[in-house]
């Protein structure tokens, strides 16, 4: 059993295990019992603010350190990576509607909201001359919530895995004819590397913040500076024009009845039955450079802050919606409200609900994609993913972390520990080992005791 501080930490809501560890000898097969308490505290390692305030920020720490880790080089990466080339790239939703923004003018003053006159089909204004501030409720509301797409919104939110794929798949195709290469030999010259960040917009739709780096590889295989075409911006030109181009087939939600009590309506008529899932056309890429305006810890530090946030402000969508009887129950405002039943009505459609997860490669049999994931409007991706070898995991930082948990329990408690071959503190095991020697087997048997601190001990672990 690891835990990753002593007793939980500082976590709000730390899980109770209750049980034991024992350390097996391989050679001899003789098992002893570690000391320790028969109740322990984990973290809850939540990355939501909402839910946990002090795991979030370790979450965010350990993400920014994986992110900056593929950029800048560090004691996880190579350091002839640090300098390769690489880039910022944020992808957006397409619009399903207008809705209230701030839009930034100069200092702090924003520009007007929406400069349009006129009315829609629905009598409501399509203009809006307000100058919304940062923490106006109103922002992504849509000025008119009949005119607003709410079931292609949810649609795009769930096929975007899906689009991110087939985006990848093309890029790599795109940069090979670019190149004039096979797709077979530019796998043999680079590597293409990412990680992405999704970020869940006010509007309730998704939006992605991508870091992209380009590593030559060597003869055996291994990493090296990239070759000379992908030093410049022949990866950045190809992308921007798949970006402009790729889409995948969804089934179309336009025929499936969304009336609500709020009248929401799907604006488009039903056509031929499918949907062509696509990017929006606010594309930004950016060049990484160290040193610059666009430098790996700013990049860092800008993805590990969407990490914490919830769907919504104050965690009212943390947990899944069990029924639309449950969504009633929930103190929401009329837009998120109806985006969640945009995910019902439309995920309790049998034929359309399996076409979706067809469309999407899910596993038919399980709790359709939309009823799954209406608390994140249909989203049911990764916040964060990563490709294999771009830098470290987050399991190698959060084993450093455990070992060095350990042997600070061991220092407090009068338990032995010594030093490993690099002079630091290591926690010894049952057998004088070092903490993690292969010779010795970890078992844990450990079964679940409650959430919070122990009201008997006192919060002691």
């Amino acid at each position: 059993m690891a835990t990753d501080t002593a007793g939980g930490g500082e976590c709000v809501r730390p899980i109770r295990l209750a049980g034991q560890t024992d350390h097996v000898d391989l050679a001899t097969g003789e098992i002893r019992r570690a000391s320790g308490p028969p109740v322990v505290h984990v973290r809850c390692s939540n990355r939501r603010a909402s839910a946990c305030p002090t795991c979030s920020k370790l979450y965010q720490r350990d993400a920014r350190r994986i992110v900056v880790t593929g950029l800048a080089g560090g004691k996880d990466s190579a350091a002839r990576l640090a300098g390769c080339p690489a880039w910022f790239v944020t992808l957006t939703a397409p619009s399903f509607g207008a809705v209230h923004s701030r839009r930034a003018g100069k200092g702090a003053e924003s520009q007007v909201c929406r400069q349009r006159r006129g009315t829609c089909e629905h009598g409501r204004a399509l203009g809006c001359t307000v100058r919304h501030g940062a923490d106006d409720r109103r922002l992504g509301e849509p000025l008119c919530p009949r005119c607003f797409d709410y079931g292609r919104a949810v649609v795009w939110n769930s096929m975007l895995p899906t689009l991110w794929k087939a985006t990848r798949d093309r890029l790599e195709s795109a940069v090979a004819s670019a190149a004039g290469l096979t797709v077979t030999g530019l796998r043999r010259a680079v590597r293409v590397s990412f990680i992405k960040v999704a970020e869940m917009q006010r509007r309730g739709l998704v939006h992605l913040h991508v870091v992209i780096r380009v590593d030559g590889r060597d003869g055996d295989g291994g990493l090296t500076v990239a070759p000379g075409w992908a030093a410049g911006e022949l990866v950045a030109d190809c992308l921007r024009d798949v970006l402009a181009t790729v889409a995948v087939d969804a089934p179309d939600p336009a025929g499936v009845a969304l009336l609500d009590t709020a009248g929401a309506l799907p604006v488009q008529p039903a056509t031929d039955g499918r949907y062509a899932v696509g990017w929006g056309r606010q594309v930004d890429i950016r060049r990484i450079r160290l040193g610059g305006d666009t430098d790996a810890g700013k990049v860092a530090n800008y993805l590990a802050k969407y990490l914490t946030k919830s769907t919504l402000d104050g965690g009212a969508l943390d947990s899944r919606v069990r029924s639309l009887a449950h969504l009633a129950r929930l103190r929401l405002r009329d837009h998120p409200r109806r985006l969640v039943q945009a995910c019902w009505r439309l995920g309790t459609d049998r034929a359309f609900a399996e076409a979706l997860d067809a469309a999407a490669g899910r596993a038919p049999g399980r709790t359709v994609g939309l009823l799954r994931w209406s608390h994140g409007f249909g989203f049911g991706g990764h916040w964060i993913t990563k490709s294999r070898r771009y830098s470290t995991t987050f399991g190698a930082v959060r084993s450093v972390r455990r070992r060095w948990a350990r042997m600070l329990a061991a220092a407090l408690t009068g338990r032995p520990f010594a030093t490993d071959e690099t002079g630091g503190y290591v926690a010894v095991d049952e057998f004088g080992r070092l903490d993690g020697d292969p010779q010795t087997v970890v078992l844990g048997s450990w079964r679940y005791a409650g959430r919070g601190r122990d009201p008997v001990r006192g919060g002691g672990s």
